[in-house]
């Protein structure tokens, strides 16, 4: 969260605005994380509501046992840590994975949004910006590797991005 903060501060700082070809888009199982704001000349800079994107499991133990079928991946070693998941993944990267997996409809269609924002007709036409779509969108993926969230999901992210834009 603090990386997406500072460049959407840059933004805000560079041009006064982030470009709306630009978008921003923050994952993670800690509900406060999106309560972070950063000091700019323009006033505070945080994560408006369409870049956020929690992805939380109140009763984790539950869903796998209802759903072991689709957390075979889960290490029983792993199983004890799956409590919980609205303050962080406890730095237990199969927790990290396991709130994507169970969010993962859901963080699709919010990664398809984000890009319909960001390839807007109006975006496109706006005289106020050379915004020449001729290839691709361009998807940059931060992540912590120390941490349960962002190292459990690094991976699995690439795939829900693949299936969001329909590659």
């Amino acid at each position: 969260m603090n990386a997406l903060l500072h460049t959407k501060k840059m933004f805000v700082e560079t041009y006064g605005e982030v470009p709306p070809m630009i978008g921003f888009l923050g994952i993670d199982t800690d509900g406060a994380a999106y309560k972070k704001e950063l000091p700019s000349k323009y006033g505070p800079v945080s994560l408006a509501p369409n870049e956020q994107t929690p992805i939380q499991v109140e009763d984790a133990r539950e869903a796998y046992v209802t759903s072991k079928q689709h957390f075979s991946w889960v290490h029983p070693d792993n199983v004890f840590a799956l409590t919980a998941m609205t303050k962080g993944a406890g730095a237990i990267r199969s927790n990290g994975r396991f709130a994507l997996t169970c969010n993962y409809e859901m963080l699709t269609n919010k990664v398809r949004d984000a890009v319909a924002r960001i390839t807007d007709a109006n975006i496109r036409t706006n005289p106020n910006y050379d915004a020449d779509f001729v290839g691709d969108v361009e998807v940059h993926m931060v992540f912590s590797m120390s941490g349960g969230t962002g190292a459990g999901t690094f991976i699995n992210m690439a795939y829900v991005i693949r299936h969001a834009l329909g590659k």
